[in-house]
């Protein structure tokens, strides 16, 4: 067996990877473990509010004692930290965001208030809002190893991973997580379509409307729920076309039984189909526009329609989500929202006050503490 799962073993190289052991070996991850400190607790009694998805109860299940920790540090430190304090495989569905190796500007741009603001980042913030990296490709995937590793031993056995990114480096993210989490264990290459609408002019290529979400799965025992879209008029019209007595519409289709000469003819009812089964294609969440009420201006924001789906897919209500690149916080408030626990971190101070800030404004946050590393 172990034999047969040799020859199906794929690994990615790069300058560096092996530069102090030996090709092959297991690279060890520093897992130092600092105490965190506690800057802020906030504690409002969560209550069924506008802010709550209204399909969705809160889970009575929900641990009392429970604190949901947002985190300022650098993540690497935060998992190796939450691995030493008894954090490893504790957390049901990691979300990620990472850089994409692009070589952008990331100055944060946010608005507080009516007005618009730039905040240029710290030279700590340097690493995580400016995308450049010293050693070019080989220094990001060293960067990106070494924290999917972390996340790995974070991700309880029926957990999911969601790692986001585009075609800068999503093919070698791919091969990367075949080797961490194992190629049995990639569950599905996801294609967001980001922008609608057309362009005058994307310059000498085709210009990009689509971003790549990775889905691996610690193992084959995990949650997934799936998701669901309504059926179109013209679909119900086409499809279910016929009514029975008590006036409810319905479609048929033949099934062929085990021998060829015997075919049976089942119905299926409108009102008990869930609708149509959303594929890897993902079309019909946009970006976040400027003014939705969602917008918080945050130079790399997801919209919360993309995080509903996965969390809601991949998750159940009291489970625990982490986020380690949480930006402006849409994983955690989305998590709030649906009756999840949470763990999210930011390298970036100002990351770290606008989830804050939008964790606050939601009717039934409670129980945030923010916390920050030791140094």
């Amino acid at each position: 067996m172990a034999e047969e799962k040799n020859k199906r073993y794929v690994e990615l190289v790069w300058a560096g990877k092996y530069d102090k052991f030996d090709k092959g070996d297991k690279i060890p991850i520093e897992k130092p473990n600092l105490p965190f400190q506690v800057v802020e607790t906030v504690n409002k009694p969560r209550v069924k509010g506008a802010y709550f998805y209204p399909e969705y109860e809160y889970p009575e299940n929900y641990p009392k004692d429970w604190e949901n920790l947002l985190i300022w540090s650098d993540n690497k430190l935060v998992m190796s930290s939450l691995i030493k304090q008894g954090w490893a495989g504790k957390i049901n569905l990691i979300y990620i965001d990472p850089p994409f190796f692009t070589g952008a500007d990331f100055t944060i741009r946010t608005r507080l208030g009516d007005e618009r603001i730039e905040k240029e980042p710290s030279i700590i913030e340097e690493r995580a809002y400016r995308d450049t990296w010293s050693g070019g490709i080989a220094s990001y995937l060293k960067y990106m190893y070494e924290r999917l590793v972390l996340m790995r031993d974070l991700l309880a056995e029926n957990g999911s991973i969601y790692v986001h990114l585009d075609w800068h480096v999503g093919h070698y993210v791919k091969v990367m997580m075949d080797e961490i989490f194992g190629y049995e264990n990639f569950r599905n290459d996801i294609t967001w379509k980001r922008y609608h609408g057309a362009k005058n002019n994307a310059g000498r290529k085709w210009w990009e409307e689509t971003d790549n979400i990775l889905m691996f799965t610690k193992s084959d025992s995990y949650i997934f729920n799936g998701d669901f879209k309504p059926l179109s008029d013209e679909y119900i019209k086409k499809e279910y076309k016929f009514t029975d007595g008590k006036g409810r519409r319905y479609r048929t289709a033949r099934r062929q039984k085990a021998s060829k000469y015997q075919v049976e003819r089942n119905i299926y009812y409108l009102d008990e189909s869930k609708g149509v089964a959303v594929g890897n294609l993902w079309y019909d969440i946009s970006h976040v526009v400027s003014n939705a009420p969602e917008y918080t201006a945050f130079f790399t924001q997801k919209p919360e329609a993309l995080l509903k789906r996965i969390i809601l897919a991949s998750s159940n209500p009291g489970e625990i989500v982490f986020d380690a690149f949480c930006g402006s916080g849409t994983t955690l408030a989305v998590a709030e929202k649906l009756g999840r626990r949470w763990i999210g971190c930011d390298l970036s101070k100002f990351a770290i006050h606008v989830t804050r800030k939008r964790l606050l404004d939601l009717h039934n946050s409670k129980d945030l503490v923010e916390v920050k590393n030791e140094r």
